[in-house]
């Protein structure tokens, strides 16, 4: 609490960062301080609190100033806690980011219990209702990513300089995406279990991978079937640009029918994601890496990507999936 109090230069009443707060908690060796009831994880959104010897007290939630995302978790946080998100309340108070005690368990070995926060339980909850839901199954094919990656060194400085924005896989692997649900609209479809009826989408709206300070986040490209190479960029670049700045808004995350989930930026080698409603299928892309090939009847290292579809079998047949990913790799080795 002291370094919380040389971060403010005030003794009584501070308004503190969450990098501010973090830092505090590291300098007595606290765990990370979930910001409000678990889910005030971003940087800029303030409260105001005092001191405490091992966490701090919230006496109010401000969202003054916030936009995006931040301006929503502080308002459903004050919501959440019975606190008014703009003026100071001296009656609403709640603890947060209180040091856990830390338990026994054998000598020199102690644990701490550390609680879930709201948007881990929020997603915890999804993906067990999904697995519960959906008879998930999964296929694979490897992608030979020469031409691919020829494209983008041959006019990648053409199409920055005309268009004003960077030609990456990522566009390249979207339009593949949807030309292949164009051939297989079954992927993009999606089973009412109320009804007992399946709704076919005449609309693409994919969720991608998008770095943020706060780590990867899935975005969605709205009616990506009609959009181009360039347009899927721009689109791209601009929700890369409102991740950086802490800016997305709740919009921007809305619900998609198909997801590509990229675990390559990790160093994957091959993985399976968890198709994430009201999605029937999802499709997962990894490392491209230098590996063994027959070309033409002759061995050659060439750029490899393994690719996978996760699908509802409850919808989509085995050879419907298959199908659709065959396509996303004929469509990204022309």
């Amino acid at each position: 609490s002291s370094s919380v109090a040389d971060e403010c230069k005030d003794s009584s009443l501070f308004e503190v960062p969450m990098a501010a707060a973090n830092k505090a908690a590291r300098s007595v060796r606290l765990p990370r301080i979930q910001y409000a009831c678990h889910v005030l994880e971003t940087s800029s959104c303030r409260s105001f609190v005092t001191p405490r010897p091992y966490g701090l007290q919230v006496r109010h939630l401000s969202s003054a100033g916030l936009t995006g995302l931040r301006a929503t978790f502080a308002r459903l946080a004050a919501e959440r806690l019975g606190m008014p998100a703009e003026a100071p309340s001296a009656t609403a108070s709640a603890t947060v980011g209180n040091a856990p005690a830390a338990v026994s368990v054998g000598e020199g070995r102690t644990e701490r219990r550390v609680p879930v926060s709201f948007v881990r339980q929020r997603v915890m909850k999804r993906l067990k209702e999904t697995q519960n839901t959906a008879a998930q199954l999964s296929t694979f094919q490897e992608v030979d990513m020469t031409e691919s990656l020829k494209l983008r060194s041959k006019y990648k400085d053409l199409f920055l300089k005309l268009h004003g924005s960077q030609l990456g896989l990522l566009s390249l692997i979207a339009k593949a995406t949807c030309l292949a649900i164009a051939e297989v609209p079954g992927v993009n479809a999606i089973i009412d279990d109320g009804t007992k009826e399946t709704v076919m989408r005449d609309y693409v709206d994919i969720s991608i991978p998008i770095p943020s300070p706060r780590g990867i986040i899935s975005c969605t490209l709205k009616d990506a079937q009609s959009m181009t190479v360039r347009d899927l960029e721009h689109e791209i670049a601009a929700l890369s640009d409102r991740a950086g700045r802490d800016e997305l808004s709740v919009s921007d995350l809305s619900h998609s029918t198909f997801g590509i989930v990229d675990t390559g930026v990790a160093g994957s080698m091959l993985g399976t994601g968890i198709i994430n409603y009201p999605q029937s299928a999802s499709m997962g892309t990894n490392a491209v890496k230098r590996r063994v090939a027959v070309v033409n009847g002759k061995v050659e290292a060439r750029p490899i990507m393994y690719t996978a579809l996760n699908y509802d079998h409850r919808l989509i047949d085995g050879r419907e999936a298959v199908t659709f990913l065959c396509s996303v790799r004929d469509k990204l080795e022309d």
